[in-house]
């Protein structure tokens, strides 16, 4: 019989953020074990969806509505978070699934545990995606006191719980005994194929930014804004335009700053953009910006899913952290300090001109590192090959 591997993930996948891509993407990496590939996954904020990945499509088997209605959001989200776990044992006494991969969920409840629990004494395989490590200081300023304390006292035990942890993680990091055993690096991937590239056009009279992204303030685009307002104290001879797409909790600051800086006239808020409406305001724009507030997090380093997308459209892009997938020679990416100091946007403009000039062709050439280098493919790897590995074993024990 066939083995068979389930995708967990608390992701809407009908969310716009890009992390509904990445699910999509890993879960179409791992049928390259060859195996069945299932996905679990919230379907909207209160629908649940079991859906089989077939002939390359996402294909919807059941849908799943709450058990109850709560009015309390914390009591809604315990209760659902018990009848998501429920789900998962009930579905694993028909399917029988060989290999779980879950993408961590936050928190850690004691639902979960218990199901992770039950699978393990059913000798399941269990891989536990920790998307960034360190995850703490992540954790603490994104996420309710209630949450991270949670997430804090559950993860020894939840790492005793799985056998393998697929870890996004700077070589830097300091990890535990247990850590060192279990942890696959890995890193984020795109699918260039489902990526637009970008149309070159030439406006010498205007630059204009793009940042793309469900807006928090680890991403620190209000130093791209600070930076505008000491651009335009200088009286530029050259307009700077900035786009900023994507809602998000800090979108609510973003445009306060620009009221009482008085850039409306540059900084452009257009809201959530996808596919075809996406393409044409990046079409517009010159240079993309990444995250440039990681060190807000307590983080230097990680690898962004949004600075891999800009590589495949063939926009030169500004970052401020540590990104291994990108060498420090790498010509299309412009970094600046890890600190809250404003964009110097006239250095920006001065790299992207010399950019254009000894790469004309600039955007083919990302396009082609991105296909090479970056596929979800390429960098789900080290798993893929440790499920095979598995597989050709006989009557293996989870590890502890």
């Amino acid at each position: 019989m066939e083995n068979k591997i389930i995708y967990i993930s608390y992701v809407d996948l009908e969310n716009t953020s890009g992390y509904n891509h990445k699910i999509e993407h890993q879960v179409k990496a791992l049928s390259k074990t060859g195996f069945e590939v299932y996905l679990l996954t919230r379907y909207g904020k209160k629908r649940i969806a079991f859906i089989k990945l077939e002939n390359n499509k996402l294909k919807i088997i059941k849908k799943f509505l709450p058990e109850k209605e709560y009015k309390n959001k914390y009591l809604f989200h315990y209760f659902f978070n018990k009848q998501y776990f429920k789900i998962v044992l009930d579905l694993d006494k028909k399917y029988k699934f060989d290999y779980y991969y879950i993408r961590r969920i936050i928190p850690v409840t004691p639902a979960m545990l218990k199901a992770l629990k039950e699978l393990r004494e059913k000798n399941k395989i269990i891989f536990y995606e920790i998307p960034t490590f360190p995850w703490k200081e992540e954790a603490k300023k994104n996420f309710n006191s209630i949450s991270y304390c949670m997430d804090v006292l559950s993860y020894g035990k939840l790492l005793k719980l799985v056998d393998y942890v697929p870890a996004i993680y700077n070589d830097s990091a300091t990890l535990s005994e247990i850590e060192k055993k279990k942890f696959i690096k890995i890193s984020n991937g795109i699918s260039a194929e489902n990526i637009k590239l970008k149309s070159n056009k030439k406006n010498d009279n205007a630059i204009n930014f793009v940042s793309v992204a469900f807006t928090a303030k680890w991403h620190g685009y209000d130093r791209i804004i600070k930076g505008l307002y000491e651009y335009y104290k200088t009286d530029p001879e050259k307009e700077v335009f900035y786009h900023c797409v994507g809602e998000g909790p800090e979108l609510t600051n973003l445009k306060k700053l620009t009221k009482e800086l008085n850039l409306e006239k540059y900084v452009i808020f257009h809201g959530t953009k996808t596919g075809e409406d996406l393409d044409k305001v990046v079409d517009e724009c010159d240079i993309a910006f990444g995250s440039l507030g990681f060190h807000r997090t307590g983080l230097t380093g990680g690898s962004p899913l949004k600075a891999r997308e800009y590589c495949a459209r063939g926009i030169p892009f500004v970052i401020a952290y540590e990104d291994w997938d990108f060498p420090k020679n790498f010509p299309f990416v412009y970094r600046i300090p890890k600190d809250d100091t404003p964009v110097d946007v006239s250095q920006v403009i001065k790299w992207y001109e010399n950019l254009i000039k000894e790469h004309p062709n600039y955007s083919t050439e990302m396009r082609r590192y991105a296909e090479e280098n970056l596929s979800w493919d390429a960098k789900m790897e080290p798993v893929i090959e440790k499920i095979k590995e598995l597989a050709k074993e006989k009557g293996r024990k989870p590890t502890t």
